[in-house]
């Protein structure tokens, strides 16, 4: 697996300590109230905070806010901001009809005159926007992290899912070439902690990972991510072609 830690971080988690969250006692199939949203392409609000620190030093932060929308085999479209301290700056990035969309930050330099949003032919399953691994938004995905279910309390789940195991289940990650775990990382796992709401839909998912033997020195990396608004109406209007440039 070649991609760098500022993009997903696939690496074994160090569980230091879970933070609190909403518990619910109800139990809810969560793997049904996904499947029920990703039938009825609903949108979702979505917030996700993630730092990576290497030999303990901060490396890089991320928050990335907005909407997602489900579908087969797991995201359809987005509208999404987000801040990173690589990037320096704030990025838009919007998927929809087969195309990905990203604009400002550094991306904004590397613009002909006149164009102020660069194109890509990727779908939005096939470019996952978050730094979150696992990507719950693919019913496949959720399945196979639900499985490893170690512990539940109420509507709270935790436990701990190899990158292996990971890669096997998702779309998006199997759709980029770059992210097939080698044998090693094949092996390290991802401590996760699920909590669900009423519905049993996700409403925040917390993971933690490390890797001592990371190439630039010993890596670990946290990302929150909060849902909110299920089934949220968005209105989702996409650049217009003379503003949007795309590579030959």
């Amino acid at each position: 697996m070649r991609r760098s830690a500022i993009s997903v971080g696939l690496v074994t988690a160090l569980l230091v300590s879970w933070p609190a969250g909403p518990a619910d006692a109800r139990a809810a199939d969560p793997l049904a109230a996904l499947k029920a949203q990703v039938a009825a392409k609903r949108w979702v609000k979505v917030s996700e905070v993630h730092q990576v620190r290497i030999r303990k030093e901060l490396f890089e932060k991320s928050d990335i806010r907005g909407a997602v929308r489900l579908g087969r085999p797991g995201l359809t479209a987005y509208d999404l901001t987000i801040k990173t301290k690589q990037l320096g700056g704030q990025m838009r990035l919007l998927a929809a009809g087969g195309y990905t969309y990203e604009s400002g930050g550094p991306r904004q330099q590397a613009l002909p005159d006149g164009k102020t949003w660069w194109r890509a032919r990727f779908t939005a399953s096939d470019r996952n926007p978050f730094y979150s691994v696992p990507p719950i938004f693919e019913a496949a995905t959720y399945k196979a992290l639900l499985a490893t279910t170690t512990r539940r309390t109420g509507g709270v789940y935790q436990g701990a899912i190899t990158l292996g195991t990971l890669y096997k289940a998702s779309p998006s990650l199997r759709a980029q070439p770059d992210m097939k775990p080698g044998q090693r990382e094949a092996e390290l796992k991802v401590h996760w902690r699920l909590w669900t709401d009423r519905k049993g839909l996700p409403a925040r998912l917390y993971t933690t990972f490390a890797d001592p033997d990371y190439p630039t020195g010993a890596m670990s990396s946290r990302t929150d991510m909060r849902f909110s608004s299920w089934g949220t109406k968005v209105q989702l209007t996409l650049p217009r072609k003379e503003n949007t440039y795309q590579p030959s």
